[in-house]
């Protein structure tokens, strides 16, 4: 369902995570587009700052807040200053195989040369993963797949379309694994996990079948399908109804702290 920012305090109220201790809630979210807005150039995106107001509230009450976000380590450190958050890049991709990193290398270099008459369009290297950006380029996202999808079945790669970007990483990895380790690492009581984008629908997925209380936020936005919200359970618009959720959410966890003092 859809809510306007008036209505997320009565979400949160229905839900059973509000008859949990905050300090048994985990909170997982996105970066680009549920904290902040999509921009240009993504080195010009900052989080919302009452989204960034909310987290630094929530961090000390909550098991855990971790951002979780296809950004790399270093640049979650630049844009979130969040004491005691846990920030994890590169959508938590572990380490490349050298097998993994050879066709990542691979990819980038031969990519780069179908890439090379597209203006606008630019490949962004990262630790275990590879990023094709278009959002500047006069080409749609499924012609730029489609330029790359011999490339990727020859590398053995898996290329996942989302907001004008293509996230480029070995095949059974990203944020639904990283989601998993987290949940058997931190052993939450309760689960809040928030994204916009393709690479958020294995969370998403891994988030639903939880044998835990857990709440699937969806940040929509008009350049994503309505299927990639089909496992959340509310779905907000924009970063700014984002900001109000988490607002909601540190208001509450900072009350029933004190309540239970």
């Amino acid at each position: 369902m859809s809510v306007q920012s008036g209505d997320v305090v009565a979400v949160w109220r229905d839900s059973a995570l509000s008859a949990l201790r905050p300090d048994e809630l985990l909170l997982v979210s996105d970066f680009d587009g549920t904290l902040a807005e999509i921009v240009p150039e993504p080195t010009q995106a900052t989080a919302l700052p009452d989204s960034l107001r909310a987290l630094r509230r929530l961090a000390p009450e909550l098991n855990k807040v971790v951002i979780l976000s296809s950004r790399t380590p270093a640049e979650l450190i630049e844009h979130l200053e969040v004491p005691g958050a846990l920030l994890v890049g590169d959508s938590g991709l572990p380490p490349p195989t050298p097998a993994e990193l050879q066709a990542l290398t691979t990819f980038n270099a031969e990519a780069a040369k179908l890439l090379g008459t597209t203006p606008g369009a630019w490949i962004e290297i990262k630790p275990a993963s590879s990023a094709v950006h278009f959002r500047n380029a006069p080409i749609s996202g499924q012609k730029v797949l489609d330029l790359l999808r011999p490339l990727l079945h020859q590398t053995g790669l898996y290329g996942g379309l989302g907001r004008k970007v293509i996230e480029v990483h070995a095949p059974q990895a990203g944020k639904g694994t990283a989601l998993e380790g987290l949940l058997k690492r931190l052993t939450p009581g309760g689960l809040v996990v928030m994204g916009d984008d393709e690479n958020d629908r294995s969370m998403f997925r891994v988030a639903s079948k939880a044998p835990i209380p857990h709440l699937c936020v969806g940040v929509g936005s008009a350049e994503v399908p309505a299927d990639l919200f089909d496992h959340c359970d509310l779905i907000l618009d924009g970063p700014r109804e984002a900001s109000a959720f988490l607002r909601s959410l540190s208001e509450w966890a900072e009350a029933e702290s004190k309540t239970r003092l």
